[in-house]
């Protein structure tokens, strides 16, 4: 148990895990319902704050993973935008991503709320991913000379 905790520590898995479940949980179905024998199902994407989520999913993977970037795409880091995002070095700036994903999702649940509604395979990936990356920005260990892990 103590060797997983220091793996979650010293890699980026919980951040693989939670960018993932994130995405998927904005394209998948988010809740379902069914209305005289009709079923539907309603996807983040559909609406707006869905294509924000995703947005903040991007962002996410900018501030997690921007060593790689720098290393293997060396033209976007020339980009003047590039220069902020370098400056922040903490890995707990993507909780603020996080943060505003999971406030995004809540919303969407309140604006959703269909009565005989069943949360789908949407929701519970989306949520596992904010828990991923919650517990990520709260255990990594933040180094600044990053050796390529994973």
């Amino acid at each position: 148990m103590n060797n997983i905790l220091e793996k979650c520590k010293t890699t980026r898995i919980l951040a693989v895990i939670g960018i993932v479940c994130m995405f998927l949980g904005t394209i998948f179905s988010y809740v379902s319902y069914s209305i005289w024998g009709y079923n539907y199902e309603i996807a983040l994407w559909d609406y707006m704050e869905g294509k924000i989520i995703l947005v903040l999913v991007i962002v996410n993977l900018i501030f997690i993973f921007k060593d790689y970037i720098e290393k293997y795409a060396p033209k976007l880091v020339e980009k003047g935008f590039w220069q902020k995002i370098a400056s922040i070095k903490s890995s707990k700036a993507s909780l603020i991503s996080t943060v505003l994903s999971a406030a995004f999702a809540i919303y969407l649940t309140l604006k959703l709320d269909v009565e005989f509604s069943n949360y789908s395979l949407g929701f519970y990936s989306l949520w596992i991913g904010v828990i991923a990356l919650v517990a990520y920005a709260i255990l990594h260990k933040n180094n600044d000379d990053f050796q390529m892990k994973m």
